[in-house]
Formats: structure tokens, C-alpha cells, sequence
């Protein structure tokens, strides 16, 4: 009877151990990732990220509102595209428009500040002409008034690893208003170039025919983020979540590269490929856009060093 007890205990303990163990180890298996690992081998889901500067007016008749319903309207779709993250041009270390000309921006003094933040790539977009017509009955108690805006606008995305232009085009739009005038003399083109409401959708329409092309072209682009912190055995990026990035991806690490300048004009001219270092594994995010690693191979990493998907 005691030995059949003593065994009865002896199996009790054990499960209780066995139940504690698997706890324990479920606590610490990391965070199931949203996509199987052979969904993410070429990193396509990552997210490139773009700063979008202040847009141009080269045009007499826009207006800074209507400039600005351009650029919302390009930002709004980038970021509903679920492919590209829009960094705040105010995070970087000085305001472009230091860098600005009536040529436009200097952007290769502009490129060093962006890649410091994590941007892949530089957009700039330009309104460069706004034309308006009328057409309809000039004489009558009632006149039927058809107003006509027409708009031609460009767009310019630079590599922030290469300096080059990756993008350059331009297009047209033209937006048409219907009205009645009572009494009135018809529409003047001063009153259609004032005419806010139409000047706006009439950007909007230019430069939303331009952002399909500008996310093909950042498909291209290989992703690459950098390490914003080591802190003992933790490594800290500037692309988490938002960036696409999951829990338990492996990426690869090199030392930064080398930026290369013209002695003379001091313009940018490219940059040296940096030594491989190892790879480290996401294990966590923190803050908007940021994420927390361990090594998974290697040593000696810094911050600033330049993270690639593996």
C-alpha cells in the first residue's frame, strides 16, 4: 500500500513539474509572426520609407492651399498604399527650405539628412502651370457657364543611396464646373484662377496620376534600415511594426558606409560599401516605428550601421 502511494506521489510531482516546464517555455518562445517565414525571404512586405518636402508653386495662379492639397493628397496615397511609410520632413536635422532656390531644392545637400532618418527616398513635386478657359453663352438673362482648369505638374523622387533620380514625370489634369449666371457677366479668367475649390481638385487630380509610378519604383528599391541604439545585449532599429518588419525576422548588419563628397562643389557623390558584421533577430517593437533585436550571429555592432533583410 506505501509503495503504491510513493508511486502515485512520484507521478503527481512529475506532472506538475512537466506543466510548469511547458509554461515556462511557452512564456519565453517568441511572438508568433503574421506571415510564414517562406512569405518573407525576399522582404517584399517591407515597407520603404519616403520623405515628401514642401512642394514647388512655379505657377503665378496657385496658391500655398492649393500647393498644399497636392502634397496631402500624394502623402494620403502613399500611405494607403500599405507599401510606404511618409517620414515628416520636420524630423529632419535641418528645414529643407534652407535648401531652397528659385532653382528648386539643393537636394544633394538634402540626401545626407534623409538617410540619417531612415529614408530610401526623396520626393518633390512642382506645380508648373495652371491655365483656365470659359466656355458658354455671353449674352441673355441666364447664362449657362462652363469653367475649364487645366494643370501641369511633375514630380521628382530621388534614391537616398545613390543620389540619382529614380523618378521623373509629368502630367496634366483638367477639372470642369457647370454654372448658372443670372445677370451677371460671365466668368473672367482672374475669377477661375481664384477660384480655390477648382485649383485644388485640379492638383489633386495631376498629381494622383503619379503616385502608381512612384510606388513601382520603391519596389525596386532594396530596404535597408539602421541601428539607432545598443544597449548590452538589446539592439534597437529605427523600422518596427510599422516598417513591416516582424518578430523573429533575421536581419543582416553592416558597418555604415562611407559618405563620399566633391572636394570642390561638395556636392554628394556616393558612399563605400561597409564590412558585414553578423545578423541579428527582431524579438519585439517599441515606440511608433522602432524595434528591439538580439544577436543572432556576429559581434561588434554600432549604432548607425546599416541593417539589410537576410
Amino acid at each position: 500500500m506505501a509503495q503504491r502511494i510513493f508511486i502515485l506521489s512520484f507521478l503527481m510531482i512529475s506532472l506538475v513539474q512537466c506543466s510548469l516546464f511547458e509554461d515556462a517555455r511557452k512564456r519565453r518562445s517568441p511572438e508568433v509572426r503574421d506571415l510564414p517565414r517562406q512569405a518573407r525571404d525576399d522582404g517584399a512586405n517591407l515597407r520603404r520609407r519616403v520623405v515628401v518636402l514642401p512642394f514647388i508653386d512655379k505657377s503665378p495662379y496657385a496658391t500655398g492651399a492649393s500647393v498644399q492639397a497636392a502634397r496631402d493628397t500624394v502623402v494620403r496615397q502613399l500611405n494607403m498604399s500599405g507599401e510606404v511609410v511618409v517620414l515628416s520632413a520636420a524630423d529632419l536635422e535641418k528645414p529643407p527650405q534652407e535648401y531652397f532656390d528659385e532653382d528648386g531644392y539643393e537636394i544633394e545637400k538634402i540626401i545626407p539628412m534623409a538617410r540619417k532618418i531612415g529614408a530610401h527616398a526623396i520626393v518633390v513635386g512642382r506645380i508648373q502651370e495652371i491655365k483656365t478657359r470659359k466656355i458658354g453663352d455671353s449674352v441673355g438673362l441666364f447664362r449657362k457657364i462652363k469653367a475649364e482648369v487645366s494643370a501641369l505638374v511633375n514630380v521628382e523622387m530621388y534614391s537616398t543611396k545613390s543620389g540619382n533620380s529614380i523618378v521623373k514625370e509629368s502630367r496634366s489634369a483638367t477639372v470642369e464646373e457647370e454654372v448658372t449666371r443670372v445677370a451677371k457677366a460671365s466668368y473672367t479668367d482672374k475669377e477661375l484662377r481664384d477660384n480655390p475649390q477648382l485649383v485644388r481638385s485640379v492638383v489633386r487630380a495631376a498629381f494622383a496620376k503619379m503616385v502608381k509610378n512612384i510606388i513601382l519604383a520603391l519596389r525596386k528599391m532594396s530596404w535597408t534600415g539602421r541601428i539607432a541604439l545598443v544597449r548590452g545585449e538589446k539592439i534597437y532599429l529605427n523600422a518596427g511594426r510599422l516598417s513591416g518588419l516582424q518578430v523573429g525576422d533575421i536581419l543582416q548588419v553592416a558597418e555604415a558606409k562611407e559618405e563620399i563628397y566633391d572636394p570642390e562643389t561638395g556636392g554628394y557623390l556616393g558612399n563605400i560599401t561597409g564590412r558585414m558584421k553578423g545578423t541579428i533577430e527582431v524579438i519585439s517593437y517599441f515606440g511608433k516605428d522602432g524595434s528591439v533585436t538580439i544577436v543572432h550571429s556576429g559581434s561588434g555592432f554600432e549604432q548607425n550601421d546599416i541593417v539589410e533583410f537576410y
